[in-house]
């Protein structure tokens, strides 16, 4: 099977990024969270709302629990690529 130059880009990246699960996984639930929260803090801010820590832990929590699953699903989909595009395999 001949590959992409977008394939080889990605099994490249993929090879390196797979033996950094921990870092993988917590970059992607950090994104999320930070998104997540900064999200509630714009819509507070132009609703008028008042400062609630509880409202924001709750998006805070929001955003860790999809950030994990998000997280898993991408980490198993490139490794499912990976593995069909994998040379000699």
């Amino acid at each position: 099977m001949m590959l992409t130059e977008k394939d080889k880009a990605f099994i490249k990246m993929w090879r390196e990024k797979r033996t950094a699960k921990f870092q993988f996984f917590s970059g992607i639930v950090l994104q999320i969270v930070l998104i997540a929260v900064t999200y509630k803090l714009v819509v507070n801010y132009f609703s008028g709302g008042i400062f609630d820590i509880e409202v924001f832990l709750k998006y805070g929590l929001f955003g860790l629990i999809l950030g994990i699953v998000v997280a898993f699903l991408k980490f198993r989909t490139n490794e499912k690529r990976y593995k069909k595009l994998k040379p000699g395999s």
